[in-house]
């Protein structure tokens, strides 16, 4: 007998043509077309005593105050609670730089996504119908690299969550996949989904009728293709065709998957949520020293204008080329200013649907702590999803800060030597924060 009932949902939330881009510092121009549209998804599902959702957003993050607003929304119109909506960024960056919120157009379009999320998923509420579900995981080995140590292995598991309704008919497929959302380069002034938004269309086109959900992984710091930093001779250059390499084919490998996956008729769902609190990260300098030393740096490099990219620029060598953009002492006055301010307060989610276990959180976090969630669970493998929830920014594993101890504040400006450090240098967590959070995530999924 089927108990379990599932709809979907999908909206356009591609902002207005000439808003500012943002995100790659280096390309400050408005945009002037759409080159994919933006898209938040949605899947909801009940078995009877729970209702839970899941939802993509091709966004770089959400701010706090937009989320808790999504939150309420969405429970206003379908009764879902905070602990039951999982609410994932693809961490797209051919999106609005709403995280930083430092004009009044991007302001203006992160207060009206909290309208259309709700929408999407009272949508996919309404649409509910009888199904069955199944998961199953793939690899795609080759395409990704840890941008801080490009030796080191990384996670390649492509986790393939399966909706259908009881004749076969596809309701959804949702895809789990750890990489960073920076295949469309800063060369373009388009809006687009980036390699998420080529993935979801993809198995759309080929699975008609389904609605394809990214779930971003544990990517903090994890690049397609050849971009580790430092690397000068990377010949991808962040085109469409990147873009859609790559999305394609992290899609090809969902679909080879999901045919392999048996549905089942009888599907049990859960969801918990635990409090957590991350320690801020303390620096050995101080605001006044941080200041001077922005200061100083600025004086002497200059600020840096430009509408979009300049030639031969990729993400491996950005920094590298434009110390003025990213080696300024700007990341390091904000390290000065975290001093003596309360741990960061977060909730980490635990979701059920049948065998297959959620780890959802906010963070970017580095890829072996999500390795490290995956291992330590007791049961079938869990799925790992990070970004969700309100952006908090880096959080690292501790090998990098014990790489980095001992070097003085005007020697980390140096981009040439410490740019591959990019993530804990930016990170406002202390070293042992990544640790807490596997620590909690592993204890709710053994009680989902």
């Amino acid at each position: 007998m089927v108990n379990l009932r599932a709809g979907t949902a999908k909206t356009v939330i591609t902002p207005p043509i000439g808003y500012r881009m943002g995100q790659w510092g280096l390309r400050q121009g408005r945009s002037t077309g759409v080159h994919r549209d933006l898209y938040s998804r949605a899947l909801v599902l009940d078995d009877g005593e729970t209702r839970l959702a899941i939802v993509s957003m091709e966004v770089c993050g959400i701010p706090a105050e937009t989320m808790r607003e999504i939150q309420r929304q969405v429970s206003g119109l379908t009764g879902i609670p905070a602990e039951s909506l999982l609410i994932n960024s693809t961490h797209n960056h051919a999106a609005p730089d709403i995280l930083l919120g430092v004009t009044p157009e991007w302001r203006t379009y992160a207060a009206y996504l909290p309208d259309l999320i709700a929408g999407t998923v009272y949508e996919a509420t309404n649409a509910m119908r009888p199904a069955v579900a199944g998961h199953g995981a793939g690899s795609l080995k080759g395409w990704t690299v840890n941008r801080q140590y490009r030796e080191q292995p990384v996670d390649q598991e492509v986790g393939v969550l399966r909706v259908d309704e009881p004749d076969g008919s596809p309701i959804a497929r949702v895809v789990n996949f750890a990489a960073h959302g920076v295949c469309d380069g800063g060369q373009y002034l388009e809006w687009s989904g980036d390699y998420s938004g080529e993935l979801s269309s993809t198995i759309e086109e080929v699975e008609v009728g389904a609605v394809a959900i990214h779930l971003q992984g544990a990517a903090g710091d994890i690049h397609p293709f050849d971009w580790w930093f430092g690397n000068l001779e990377s010949k991808h250059l962040h085109t469409h065709e990147d873009t859609a390499a790559f999305g394609e084919a992290i899609a090809r490998e969902a679909l080879r998957v999901s045919v392999q996956i048996d549905p089942i008729t009888d599907v049990v769902l859960g969801s918990v949520s635990g409090p957590l609190e991350l320690p801020r990260r303390q620096v050995p300098w101080t605001v006044s020293a941080a200041e001077k030393l922005h200061k100083s740096l600025s004086a002497k490099m200059g600020s840096y204008s430009g509408d979009v990219w300049p030639e031969g620029t990729t993400t491996a060598n950005a920094a590298e080329n434009h110390p003025e953009m990213y080696g300024n002492g700007r990341n390091e006055l904000s390290l000065a200013r975290n001093q003596g301010l309360p741990p960061v307060p977060i909730h980490v989610q635990a979701l059920r649907i049948g065998d297959l276990v959620i780890s959802a959180h906010p963070g970017e976090m580095f890829n072996e702590l999500g390795l490290a969630i995956k291992e330590g669970h007791s049961g079938e493998r869990p799925w790992v999803a990070s970004y969700s929830s309100e952006y908090i920014g880096y959080v690292s594993t501790r090998r990098p800060y014990a790489e980095l101890k001992g070097v003085p504040v005007g020697d980390l400006v140096d981009m040439r030597r410490f740019r591959r450090f990019y993530g804990t240098t930016t990170s406002p967590f202390a070293p042992d924060a990544g640790e807490l959070l596997v620590e909690r995530a592993v204890e709710l999924l053994g009680v989902v």
